[in-house]
């Protein structure tokens, strides 16, 4: 099992996808069954590669051979579903993935929010942050960051602005992209008087 999860990490981290997924067929007939782990690298290999209704028919496929999924498996499809622009069928995952009793993650969580920030759906962002708070997982810089690009993108610097504030009282620090993103903002509303004062 071993020697073969670790050509099939391979092949994947070489962006060999289809000849991992061939190895991944192989070891199915054989009789070294692949485990969650080798499902999830193909998986998230075949979302990198845009080949998501790929990584989605592996999905299905290990509910068929009692091949539980984990966080991993979930986070990978949430983010290609994202990375293509399946919003509905990204938070339909996650929901599943509740239900399912597996919980997400703060990359799950930010994975959901930077999508839901792309897409300008800023209100349904704030409902990811709060669900993300519920249930005692801690947002951290790349939360906050998705949100602050997100409200500057709308042109809300000062909404931005807020969850700057929100990074700081939370006794987090701010990192350059946080910099950045407000700086941009602000120039963008042509407040270079503000923007240089982050400097």
């Amino acid at each position: 099992m071993v020697m073969y999860g670790t050509i099939v990490n391979g092949l994947c981290r070489m962006g060999n996808t289809i000849r991992a997924v061939s190895l991944l067929r192989i070891m199915e007939e054989g009789s070294c069954k692949p485990n969650t782990v080798v499902y999830n690298t193909v998986i998230d290999s075949l979302c990198k590669d845009k080949m998501v209704d790929v990584a989605m028919k592996l999905f299905f496929e290990m509910n068929e051979q009692g091949i539980r999924q984990d966080v991993v498996t979930y986070t990978s499809l949430i983010q290609g579903l994202c990375n293509f622009g399946s919003w509905k069928e990204a938070t339909g995952m996650f929901r599943e993935m509740l239900d399912s009793g597996i919980a997400p993650n703060v990359h799950t969580h930010n994975v959901l929010l930077d999508a839901c920030t792309k897409e300008g759906k800023m209100t349904e962002a704030e409902v990811v942050l709060e669900i993300m708070i519920q249930r005692g997982v801690d947002p951290n810089v790349i939360t906050y960051n998705a949100l602050m690009d997100g409200y500057c993108l709308q042109g809300d610097i000062d909404e931005a602005m807020r969850v700057f504030n929100t990074i700081v009282d939370r006794g987090l620090h701010p990192d350059v992209f946080s910099y950045t993103i407000l700086i941009n903002g602000y120039c963008k509303k042509m407040k270079i008087d503000e923007a240089m004062h982050l400097f």
